[in-house]
């Protein structure tokens, strides 16, 4: 039988610690890299239903897929207007 020497894994960024808070607390070049990228993905996600909903509002004649308000905030994409806060 044969003695297989374990060679001590190095820290790189994938295994320097595994827990939400240290993503989000990182300094690594790479992990910030990897959560823009997360970022973006989402985002473009969440912007493309958005657009989906305000094609959808014209594509029907009654327009009545969305509110004329909720249409208003996806159009312009603020998501809150600060006109009805007061």
């Amino acid at each position: 039988m044969s003695a297989v020497a374990l060679e001590p894994q190095t820290k790189n960024y994938l295994n320097a610690s595994y827990g939400v808070k240290s993503w989000l607390l990182t300094t690594d070049h790479k992990r910030i890299g990897i959560l823009y990228m997360i970022s973006i993905t989402l985002f473009f996600f969440i912007g493309g239903a958005a657009a989906t909903l305000v094609r959808l509002e014209l594509m029907t004649p009654a327009g009545d897929v969305v509110q004329a308000e909720t249409y208003n905030k996806l159009f312009t994409l603020h998501g809150w207007s600060w006109s009805s806060s007061s």
